[in-house]
């Protein structure tokens, strides 16, 4: 008994010297980082810009294996065929790239028409304005002058040739800014564009080799963390890919929804461009909850330019469709498929696009149906292993 309390002992110095440790070691790093902040964050920033192109690859391999896992399931899987295994992965990844560049399709060729139609009809309104405001600038000439005092007038002109002056005398500030701006956006959309190339070749090597890329993230588990704590990530990994999942699979179909209510309402109301709203009012709807108002400030703008009555009308039959959608179809459909109640799924949207914007409105509800997923299990576990300990005692 004596051996086993210094045993006991023992091990609760050790594991006190660790955590004091540990704790010394936390409090070294933590005084280094704020020491040389500035570099920690420039470092940080270009860590990042490097690697986003990758992690953009990986959400667009998760959203693009979404459809292929389902095509391969049905590209026959019975077949024993040699030709036909060999051949499942680029069908199916194509496939992929196909259906999604379908959709992509269907909906610019439905709502860009009418956007131009309505851009044509703003631009000849707007040109009718500015031709009466000059016909009555030129009628009204001698009274607009007359009510500008000199001064303002001799303020005017001496700006002008300030200006001119500062441009004659080789004072080239304004137009290098200006250039500066133009250069330093093009560098910006250049970069953009080499980040989503560089996704998207490394999505198509992820989705041609994810096999071999899921053995080898359990192999880095296995390497640097413990059997216990690799089986938690895994299983953590398993839950969030099944969340994020069922909640990208919920979020498109009460999008289909949202979008064809809408098409079927304008339409038995006899408002204009109907289907063309419709569907971009549910494209726009993919954000959730909130998203499809950016559909319908879309939609108002493009109905003002045919009967400005209807447009508020519109907006009327917007307002009371999101009503709908938020409190009845969303919460049902998309709680649904993640397994969440109704006003966790609303929570989850307020809380997360007030912490993380319109991000956080689409991590939301897939990120708490992860977190109460796992809390629901280690509840269970906990409670089953107190019981176990109680029939021990007893």
């Amino acid at each position: 008994m004596e051996n086993r309390h210094r045993e006991e002992n023992g091990n609760f110095d050790m594991r006190a010297i660790r955590t004091v440790a540990v704790g010394v070691g936390l409090f070294f790093v933590a005084a280094l980082a704020l020491q040389y902040s500035d570099q920690l964050f420039a470092a940080l920033g270009l860590a990042w810009i490097a690697v986003m192109p990758l992690l953009l690859g990986c959400v667009f391999a998760f959203l693009v294996n979404l459809i292929m896992a389902r095509l391969e399931r049905v590209y026959f899987p019975r077949s024993t065929k040699k030709i036909v295994a060999s051949s499942r992965r680029i069908v199916c990844l194509v496939g992929s790239f196909l259906i999604i560049g379908a959709v992509i399709a269907v909906i610019v060729n439905l709502v860009l028409p009418e956007l131009k139609a309505s851009t044509g009809v703003i631009k000849t309104g707007v040109a009718k304005v500015a031709g009466d405001f000059y016909g009555w600038a030129s009628q009204n000439l001698d009274s607009i002058m007359g009510s500008i005092d000199s001064a303002s007038l001799e303020n005017l002109e001496r700006s002008f040739t300030d200006l001119m002056a500062s441009l004659s005398n080789g004072d080239s500030s304004s137009v290098m800014s200006m250039l500066e701006s133009v250069f330093s956006t093009a560098g910006s959309i250049l970069h953009n564009v080499f980040a989503v190339v560089v996704a998207l070749v490394f999505c198509l090597y992820i989705l041609l080799d994810k096999e071999r890329v899921v053995k080898g993230a359990n192999s880095a588990l296995d390497l640097f963390m413990p059997a216990p704590a690799a089986a938690s990530v895994r299983r953590a990994a398993h839950v969030a890919n099944q969340a994020f999942s069922r909640f990208i699979t919920g979020q498109c179909i009460e999008a289909v929804i949202l979008g064809t209510l809408c098409a079927i309402g304008m339409g038995i109301f006899g408002m204009p461009y109907a289907v063309a709203i419709g569907a971009c009012v549910g494209l726009t709807a993919l954000v959730p909850v909130f998203g499809a108002w950016l559909g319908g400030a879309i939609g108002f703008l493009v109905i003002l330019t045919v009967d400005p009555m209807q447009a508020v009308w519109f907006i009327v039959f917007l307002i009371v469709l999101q009503q709908l959608e938020t409190h009845l179809i969303y919460p049902n459909v998309v709680g649904a498929s993640v397994g969440l109640p109704g006003i966790w799924v609303f929570s989850a949207v307020l809380v997360g696009g007030a912490l993380f914007g319109v991000l956080g409105m689409f991590l939301g509800v897939p990120a708490v149906a992860t977190i109460r997923t796992l809390a629901i299990e280690h509840a269970t576990t906990v409670r089953e292993r107190r019981a176990e300990e109680k029939a021990g005692e007893a």
